[in-house]
């Protein structure tokens, strides 16, 4: 086929699953093959997928694990960039919903701040009055990240403000940060995030 490179590979070793009936290789023997040709965020983008699916959405524990990926590495030990991969299975997190969760959280992470919580409910007087992307409940501080859907659907939008509101109203500082607020070499998304756990501090003390 036009395009297409083939390449053989012994199937020892390798978990092999059905997808609408094709046999393929499991996801984390595919991410460790791509070892090569990704970098070390995109591998843990890569990474954070498979250890979570959605469940933080669904609660459908039908994903793979961190065992997964540390297997499919010793499996390909010996293979091109296997020392990114190494590095990238040290980053990898559950709980990330999408690949810019996990830039963020990345970002965060290499500017200094501590690591964050992921995709945490936020509870009010026992009562669940939301889910935010990235957290820091000790400070009360909720980071969301808002896709471009956030701003053309109006129900979507709608409810950014409402969750915002019942936040501010059980005593959080809500961060919204757009792809925009993650661009390099400085990401504007630290600065925020940063200036938001400076004031939970000054009210604490």
């Amino acid at each position: 086929m036009k395009g297409v490179v083939a390449h053989e590979l012994r199937p020892a070793g390798h978990r092999i699953v059905r997808v609408d009936d094709l046999r393929c290789f499991s996801p984390e023997n595919s991410w460790a093959q791509l070892s090569s040709t990704l970098s070390i965020l995109e591998l843990v983008v890569i990474g954070d997928f498979i250890v979570t699916g959605d469940e933080p959405y669904s609660g459908d524990t039908d994903h793979g694990t961190k065992d997964d990926l540390e297997r499919a590495l010793r499996h390909h030990a010996r293979r091109p960039g296997i020392q990114r991969l190494r590095q990238a299975i040290e980053l990898v997190r559950f709980g990330s919903l999408s690949p810019q969760e996990t830039r963020l959280r990345l970002s965060l992470v290499d500017s200094g701040l501590p690591e964050p919580e992921l995709n945490y409910r936020v509870f009010d007087r026992d009562r669940r009055i939301a889910m935010v992307d990235l957290a820091y409940p000790a400070e009360r501080v909720a980071i969301e990240y808002l896709g471009d859907h956030h701003r053309t659907d109006q129900a979507t939008y709608q409810e950014d403000i409402n969750r915002r509101e019942r936040l501010a109203g059980a005593g959080w500082d809500t961060v919204f940060v757009t792809s925009a607020d993650l661009r390099e070499p400085v990401p504007r998304a630290v600065m925020l995030v940063r200036r938001a756990l400076a004031r939970a501090q000054a009210n604490s003390s």
